[in-house]
């Protein structure tokens, strides 16, 4: 079938274009005029200068992506049955997160914008960037006459559509990450992030809190999610974050770095902490590198860009004041280190305190240790022959190690979420290793085809068992984490088989605002995590938002 050359430049475009769509609405719907026409000029020209400003990535070719039309099409299915799965859309069975996402979605379609909750005199106060695209084509039933039921379910069928849109172009974006042209390759890397996952089924074995249909909570209150966990739990901070690390990965400079910044931040706050690492480290790089060549005022001219100054003055202050008027976040938003069940608190407790004490941080430590073993500290040491001098395996390593013991608020979503950004480099590393290392899955021949007589040739002979070994390791790790997401899946399917197509189980909270058909009058729990019930004393709602 035909082949077909898809720049890198367009997929680029596209990328850049769909992530910049949510926060132009979020201007228009939240912000009074004046705010609104600074961030929608902010982001158009940020969003040209991110384009056509830099001219290196606009002529790299060597990031084409290659592809039989064929193979197009597969992935394109491949990207909508992984979202149908997903739930997302309604179509399929849904995950327990979903009852509060279903809700958020609902009242941003249903409700006028600024979302407001008269019972509580409260507002939504959320990383809804996702949203919004898809909640325009409800919005616009609604107000050509559609019930509210059926604007609803209309926006659930833009919502499946936008999903769809971003994870085709997130899968192109991995095929230039990869400078894959070859089908097989293509195929296998899209397979690979979809069943990409810390090895969850080793850990559930052991009775830790194990769920036959969630594996992994089985290290308590630590959990690093795989992309399909993500996609079918938390997809309105997963996907939009992950198109921003592939783009960062592949910028050819930081004159764009802030620009992309701010989409990710109002796709996910805490995914964004794990983009602004990697911002650090890169521009750290470049900043090095620029010295070596002695291009340090072009590394500075970069830095102080157009799309870089707009995004900082133009977009964060308004992002950033919208999403601290969160309760959750204001009133207990601290970084702190973990203080149940820490390994390294309890290790103290321990040492001069009660037998209990040490018992419990004897506990904690095993169960540490556990995770960080399976989920990704394996995976990392079969890696390192080949990364030992890549900077990008150390700020890794370290992130994921020392993510666990940080938390927001009461709740453990931090580690979870601003884990995202490490794991997708995670998946770019063992990627890699993968593709340039598969000629060990051979078994070694000596050239001559004889035995190996020599010294040299029986080292050289050993060095290649070794590292067939550690690739084979490699595969089994990954084999082994394949499992957390297959049950993911399954997950979905056994739901559909007890429960049936209509899937009430997760849409019974219909609103957040304490007035819908299944509220009670006064209910305000559900608001305290995703908005503010005290709109008065946020700087946002006094100064910036639309009357």
């Amino acid at each position: 079938m035909k082949t077909i050359k898809i720049k890198y430049s367009l997929i680029r475009a596209l990328a850049l274009i769909l992530v910049s769509l949510p926060v132009i609405i979020f201007a228009i719907g939240w912000l009074r005029w004046y705010y609104c026409l600074l961030v929608i000029v902010s982001s158009v020209v940020g969003l040209y200068w991110a384009l056509y400003g830099d001219k290196k990535a606009k002529e790299d070719s060597s990031r084409d992506v290659e592809i039989k039309v064929s193979t197009l099409i597969i992935i394109a299915f491949i990207a909508l049955a992984w979202v149908f799965l997903s739930g997302i859309g309604g179509f399929w069975a849904q995950s327990k997160d979903y009852p509060w996402r279903n809700a958020i979605y609902r009242d941003i379609v249903l409700r006028d914008w600024p979302v407001y909750y008269p019972v509580s005199n409260g507002y939504l106060v959320y990383y809804i960037g996702y949203w919004l695209p898809p909640a325009i084509i409800g919005k616009l039933g609604l107000m050509l006459g559609a019930s509210d039921l059926w604007a609803f379910r209309i926006g659930n069928i833009a919502q499946y559509i936008w999903a769809s849109m971003l994870i085709v172009t997130l899968f192109l974006l991995l095929l230039s990450l990869f400078k894959a042209n070859d089908k097989k390759k293509q195929i296998f890397l899209i397979v690979l992030f979809i069943f990409f996952s810390g090895m969850d089924i080793l850990g559930s074995i052991e009775p830790l809190g194990a769920n036959l249909y969630h594996l992994e909570w089985w290290a308590k209150y630590y959990q690093y999610s795989s992309f399909t966990t993500c996609l079918f739990w938390v997809f309105n901070q997963s996907i939009i974050p992950w198109i921003c690390m592939a783009l960062l990965l592949m910028e050819e400079n930081v004159s764009s770095y802030v620009y992309i910044g701010m989409m990710c931040l109002f796709g996910g706050p805490f995914p964004f902490v794990g983009y602004f690492i990697y911002c650090i480290t890169f521009g750290i790089i470049k900043l090095i590198q620029s010295i070596k060549t002695k291009e340090v005022i072009g590394f500075i001219k970069n830095v102080f860009s157009i799309s870089n100054i707009l995004s900082a003055i133009g977009i964060f202050p308004f992002l950033g004041l919208y999403l601290l008027s969160n309760d959750a976040i204001s009133g207990s938003g601290t970084l702190r280190i973990e203080q149940e069940g820490n390994a390294l608190i309890g290790a103290a407790e321990g040492i001069s305190g009660t037998a209990e004490n040490a018992a419990i941080a004897g506990n904690s430590i095993k169960t540490y240790l556990m995770f960080i073993c399976f989920e990704f500290l394996v995976v990392m040491l079969l890696i390192i022959r080949k990364n030992y001098k890549n900077p990008l395996y150390y700020v890794t390593l370290v992130s994921l190690l020392l993510f666990p013991f940080l938390k927001m608020g009461s709740n453990v979503d931090f580690p979870m979420r601003a884990s995202i950004p490490a794991l997708f480099v995670v998946y770019y590393l063992v990627g890699t290793f993968l593709i340039t290392e598969k000629g060990y899955l051979k078994k070694y021949t000596s050239p001559d085809g004889k035995e190996h007589t020599t010294k040299e040739e029986r080292q050289k002979a050993d060095r290649y068992s070794l590292n067939r070994t550690l690739l084979l390791a490699l595969i089994l790790c990954l084999i082994l984490g394949a499992a957390t997401p297959a049950v993911e899946i399954y997950r979905g399917c056994r739901q559909i088989v007890l429960h049936g197509w209509d899937n009430p189980l997760e849409d019974f909270l219909y609103t957040l605002g304490s007035d819908g058909p299944y509220s009670r009058e006064g209910d305000i729990l559900y608001l305290w995590n995703f908005g503010t019930n005290s709109p008065d004393d946020k700087a946002f709602f006094k100064y910036v938002i639309k009357k």
